[in-house]
């Protein structure tokens, strides 16, 4: 164990927290980095809390091990959801997470310091006697089926078109199928088609109530009943007693304008739930701020944000069940499964406890973890020197909007997100509203490895875990490590098993996106100029070939897989990348395009000639 005390090259540190977790370390170490690593996305871990993009912990473990001893210090700049901190922590490490987002560091500080399962079950019998008759109150209903008073588990909102022809109104809920999907196109009773789409002033009422009966012992579901419309309506004159956040949404915001909330009657992020669902989140999170323990209050406000999130108006109906948003966006669907706050809060919660008791930091008085607020383009607030070991997950140009899609949940927080100081790719928007074109990308992102490289200490590396279609961004990306001194010396990749939405997009042809990201790796050193050559293209058919003629003949999902076009991407951007080479002009398009002249192409998956 190495005492960092008298090695530091720079600074000083005052905090407290941070200097017990940098006086003694394990050090760097330099073995074999992983050549691929795959992880599922269904861990407790991954699904406690939502985020636009999280790299499983399990994936992250291998590459901590290969570049850190035991008890090393690891750095996140981007820590994101925070799964650096529990990868570290599963494997022995300490670690010190840091984001621009006051979200993210709600996120990463509470999957990082669990709470016993006692205190969390305490705290929530106390919180459910003393919401019991305002849940009443709020989701009192009848079963649909044999009557009984019950609570409703979610009521479904549809969407009411008028038709541009007759005047009749259209139910978008009368025209969906057994999955709860619809055409987006209506057919009115008359017979006049029209398109559902890009439409404003759109009415919602409800259609459909589901409520988990004791008698019946199953959930029911059935039609909206003259209670629930009484109740409705006397919710709707109830004026708000607590605080709900309050952040202006318009087109100064890039997820506003693909989400298409202007025709959604979206002017504050307060206009993401309906009134019942603000009566009661308002009422819960002044509990859990007042009077909820202390030593379970992060705990529970960690469950709250994604609660949160949860009952806004985005939450889908899917009549096969898992109703929720979708991740990475803002839209606002025509059929709204509106939930039972409280329930949703109870099942968070219970999630929470799952993940918390098998917790590799559970009952420990020595966290050597630290989560703060930073921006990655400033870490003066750590030595130089002092870092064993980065890995980061950086944003990838302009694939997602950070800022905007936490902005439901992490208004709660008090504080949201600094737009100006995001690092992302956003052309439609001005400076002075965030606005950043690629050059700027890449200078913010040169700043932050330029900041990195200082903070690490002798012989440690860097991984970054990095994916793109646009070979322009890949090129800002190196260009920016190459600023700051950082050389290339491995390329990984990473299978998250799971696509998101954009990679399912991506495999059915609607949208050109990659899923499978690269982890690669660099160590201080002045790399070699790059050549900007239009051999990339060469270099990847080779890489593709080589591949291919080394898979066996066989035929199932794990050759499949490899041979798919998202798949071959992943390998030819890491092909070049590891010759040394940018991969100028190998976009995800032109790569198809390669491999539809060269190779042999069969329900999108390719083959030798």
């Amino acid at each position: 164990m190495t005492n960092r005390a008298t090695s530091w090259n720079s600074g000083v540190v005052t905090d407290d927290a941070l200097k017990s977790i940098l006086n003694e370390s394990g050090g760097p170490a330099n073995r074999s980095i992983p050549a691929t690593t795959a992880a599922s996305k269904g861990s407790n871990a991954y699904q406690v809390h939502t985020y636009p993009t999280k790299v499983p912990s399990a994936a992250i473990e291998p590459f901590i091990l290969a570049s850190t001893e035991p008890n090393g210090t690891v750095l996140d700049p981007f820590c994101g959801s925070g799964m650096t901190g529990l990868a570290a922590q599963n494997t022995g490490r300490r670690a010190i997470l840091s984001d621009l987002a006051p979200g993210a560091v709600h996120l990463a500080h509470n999957l990082t310091h669990p709470v016993a399962s006692d205190l969390l079950a305490e705290a929530m019998a106390n919180l459910t006697t003393a919401f019991a008759k305002l849940e009443t109150a709020l989701y009192g209903s009848d079963c649909p089926t044999c009557g009984r008073p019950e609570t409703l588990r979610h009521m479904v909102w549809t969407d009411v078109h008028t038709c541009t022809r007759c005047g009749m109104e259209i139910r978008v809920w009368n025209q969906t199928d057994e999955t709860g999907g619809s055409s987006r196109t209506l057919v009115c009773d008359c017979g006049h088609r029209q398109s559902r789409s890009g439409v404003s002033d759109v009415g919602s009422e409800p259609a459909e109530k589901a409520v988990a009966c004791s008698s019946c012992r199953k959930l029911q579901r059935g039609p909206v009943d003259g209670r629930d419309l009484a109740l409705l309506a006397s919710i709707k004159k109830k004026k708000l007693k607590d605080w709900v956040p309050s952040v202006p949404m318009g087109p100064d915001r890039e997820m506003y304008r693909r989400s298409a909330l202007h025709l959604r009657g979206i002017t504050d992020v307060s206009d993401f739930w309906n009134q019942r669902s603000k009566l009661a989140l308002s009422a819960l999170w002044r509990y859990i701020s007042e009077h909820a323990p202390k030593d379970a209050r992060s705990a529970l406000g960690f469950a709250f944000t994604n609660t949160a999130w949860h009952a806004t108006r985005m939450r889908r109906f899917n009549a096969l069940g898992g109703q929720r948003p979708l991740t990475g966006t803002l839209y606002i669907p025509q059929l709204i499964a509106e939930g039972n706050v409280f329930e949703i809060f109870r099942h968070q919660v219970a999630q929470i406890s799952r993940f918390y008791a098998a917790h590799p930091a559970l009952g420990r008085n020595d966290l050597a973890t630290l989560a703060r607020r930073a921006s990655a383009t400033d870490l003066s607030w750590l030595p130089g020197g002092s870092i064993d070991y980065v890995f980061t997950d950086p944003p990838f140009g302009a694939n997602l909007y950070y800022g905007d899609c936490n902005v439901v949940w992490e208004a709660w927080l008090g504080e949201v997100t600094d737009l100006e100081k995001e690092i992302v790719v956003n052309r439609s928007l001005p400076s002075s509203a965030g606005g950043k074109t690629l050059a700027e990308y890449e200078k913010l992102l040169g700043d932050a490895f330029t900041e990195i490289h200082r903070v690490l200490a002798p012989s440690a590396r860097t991984s970054v875990v990095f994916h793109n279609a646009d070979d322009k961004v890949w090129s800002a990306l190196l260009a920016a490590t190459d600023r700051a001194g950082l050389t290339q010396t491995d390329v990984s990749m990473l299978d998250k098993v799971q696509r998101s939405m954009k990679g399912y997009k991506g495999r059915s042809g609607a949208e050109l996106v990659p899923f499978y990201d690269l982890v690669i790796t660099f160590a201080p050193g002045w790399p070699a100029p790059k050549s900007h050559l239009n051999g990339a293209g060469e270099i990847a058919l080779e890489a593709v070939r080589t591949h291919l003629k080394a898979l066996p003949g066989v035929s199932n999902d794990e050759t499949q897989r490899q041979r798919s076009l998202e798949y071959l991407y992943s390998l030819s951007v890491a092909a070049v990348i590891g010759a040394g080479h940018q991969p100028a002009g190998l976009s995800f398009k032109t790569l198809e395009q390669l491999l539809r002249t060269n190779l042999v192409s069969e329900d999108r998956l390719y083959f030798l000639v």
